[in-house]
C-alpha cells in the first residue's frame, strides 16, 4: 500500500542510504526491474523538471509490480517502447516524455511548464528538434508559450 507520505527518496534510503540524486533513487529503487522509466519520473530523471516530492517513479512495465513506489503503467511489449539508455537505465526521451504528458489526462501540468521551459533552454532559446504530433500541437501551443517565460517572473 501506498504512503503518500513516503517519497521515492525515503524508499530509496531504507534500502541505501546514500541516495542523494534521482539517479542514485531510481537505480536502487529499479534494481533489477525490466522497465522503461515515463513520463513526470522520466523527466525528473532527465533534468527537465526541477524535483519535488514523489511518491512513485512511473515505469512502462510488461506485467505488474507490487511495490508501493512503482506505479506501473502496463504495456503489451516493453521492446516496443523506444527509450534511451541513461546511465544504465532505461528512459523515456524528454521527447517521448513530453508526447505521453500531453496525451494523458492527469499529468502534473506544473511539470509539463518546466520540461518546456528547460527544453526551450537547453536548445538554444528553441524548440526546434522537439516533435509533437499533429494531434497535439495545440495543447502543446500554451505549454511551449508559458516555457519561454517560464524563468523570466
Amino acid at each position: 500500500m501506498l504512503d503518500d507520505n513516503k517519497s521515492i527518496y525515503d524508499y530509496a534510503n531504507q534500502i541505501n542510504n546514500d541516495c542523494l540524486t534521482y539517479y542514485d533513487v531510481f537505480k536502487t529503487l529499479l534494481k533489477d526491474v525490466d522497465c522503461v522509466i515515463c513520463l513526470e519520473s522520466a523527466a525528473d530523471l532527465l533534468g527537465f523538471s526541477n524535483g519535488g516530492f514523489r511518491s512513485q517513479i512511473k515505469i512502462y512495465v510488461e506485467s505488474n509490480i507490487d511495490k508501493p513506489y512503482l506505479n506501473c503503467i502496463l504495456v503489451d511489449k516493453l521492446e516496443n517502447i523506444p527509450y534511451e539508455d541513461y546511465q544504465g537505465l532505461k528512459v523515456s526521451s524528454i521527447n517521448d516524455a513530453i508526447i505521453d504528458m500531453l496525451s494523458r489526462k492527469n499529468t502534473d501540468d506544473q511539470i509539463l511548464y518546466e520540461s518546456f521551459a528547460n527544453y526551450y533552454y537547453e536548445n538554444g532559446c528553441s524548440y526546434d528538434g522537439l516533435e509533437i504530433p499533429k494531434s497535439l500541437v495545440r495543447k502543446a501551443k500554451k505549454y511551449k508559450e508559458e516555457g519561454v517565460n517560464f524563468y523570466e517572473s
